[in-house]
């Protein structure tokens, strides 16, 4: 990979999830933007960009396959699969973050509901009419939620813990990761147990629902980057690459549609319009690749993306948090308009969320290697076990 590349990889990243983050902070301080009363100019490019938090998440499935995907069917095609330490790899990676924040998030939670819930945030959410909290935290803080979450089948067989609905997306990707394994196993193997890995990557996507499995394709556009740039087949310039993609950006947020889908014909128009922004933003790092030279802000970029998912995995259950002690204790009201006020507001949450994000990510991300050598001991130590006994 070029340091351009990287570099460019790494801004996607981090931006990518400040998009999420402040889309969340804004739907909970400022009201929608049809409830705006002075719709100036500045308030209409203020609420695009905060409204991109949809299309950041779709820009992070491609970086995953091209990330994960595309190394590991690399290193697979001349090695031979390494499940093991495959799933060491991943396991260690999501769970060092992911199990700290249910138990941190959980807290949160329930210091708010039973202390700082004067404005109902915890308990009847649906008054605010907000895209960001469209379930009750209350009735998600059950044992059987937390496992699930653990388990990844949050919004499969469980909702999201707590406050935390981001958590979503991880449940894809986790998925994501398991069937891509099996079938890169099957591709890469040898023997009979091939087919073993193909029919239980089948079973997988027999069995997950079907609006998980479909946007997997736009994490397999990471993995057809990854490959588009290894056979060095023809590539874009980096100009064309990055305006398809500013023109898909544009198009996706000024066409989709927030409200939950509720049909076949309805999830099949966003599969199409996430698809096309997947497909637009390969173009853009394909392109990305093919130049050379010193990559511009590259430390500040590598800096920034080290903890892009533990801000990604963290920051709602610290908004929300931050809002309803700001409401009850200081009478900060929220969903106002976006005045000087407002706008200040908005600034400071995202501040304090993203030095709290900062440093939860020094305590449980920075230490993913530590993590990742003991759980590969400890697997290593089980499977020469396992032979002996």
């Amino acid at each position: 990979m070029s340091p351009i590349l990287s570099s460019f990889l790494n801004f996607s990243r981090w931006l990518a999830a400040l998009l999420v983050v402040i889309g969340h902070v804004r739907h909970l301080v400022l009201v929608d933007f049809k409830q705006v009363e002075q719709k100036s100019l500045f308030c209409k490019m203020l609420y695009f960009v905060t409204g991109l938090g949809h299309e950041a998440v779709v820009i992070f499935f491609v970086i995953s396959g091209f990330l994960v995907g595309g190394v590991t069917l690399d290193r697979w095609s001349t090695q031979g699969p390494k499940l093991r330490s495959y799933a060491v790899a991943r396991i260690s990676r999501l769970y060092t973050v992911l199990i700290p924040a249910l138990l941190v998030g959980f807290a949160l939670d329930f210091i708010g509901l039973h202390w700082f819930n004067k404005s109902e945030l915890y308990s009847a959410s649906a008054q605010y009419h907000t895209i960001s909290l469209n379930f009750v935290i209350a009735s998600a803080l059950d044992i059987r939620t937390f496992v699930g979450n653990i388990l990844m089948m949050q919004g499969i067989l469980t909702p999201t813990f707590g406050s935390n609905g981001p958590l979503w997306s991880l449940a894809y990707e986790w998925w994501y990761y398991c069937i891509f394994a099996l079938v890169a196993a099957a591709i890469t193997g040898k023997g009979n147990s091939r087919i073993g890995y193909a029919t239980l990557a089948g079973a997988m996507a027999v069995l997950l629902p079907e609006k998980l499995v479909l946007w997997g394709t736009i994490w397999l556009l990471g993995l057809a980057a990854s490959l588009w740039i290894k056979y060095r087949a023809f590539r874009p310039h980096p100009i064309l690459g990055n305006c398809i993609f500013l023109f898909a950006i544009i198009f996706s947020r000024l066409s989709h549609n927030t409200d939950n889908v509720a049909n076949h014909e309805a999830m099949f128009t966003e599969f199409v319009r996430d698809f096309s922004l997947g497909v637009a933003y390969t173009l853009a790092v394909v392109g990305v690749s093919r130049m050379t030279g010193v990559a511009t802000w590259d430390n500040c970029n590598k800096w920034l993306a080290e903890f892009s998912y533990t801000t990604y995995l963290v920051h709602f259950p610290m908004v929300l948090f931050i809002v309803a002690i700001g409401y009850q204790v200081f009478g900060l009201e929220f969903q106002v308009q976006p005045t000087t006020l407002g706008l200040l507001y908005l600034l400071g949450i995202n501040v304090a969320v993203y030095l709290y994000c900062f440093a939860f990510s020094v305590l449980t991300e920075r230490h993913t290697h530590i993590v990742r050598v003991k759980l590969d001991s400890w697997s290593e130590s089980w499977q020469r076990a396992r032979r002996l006994g």
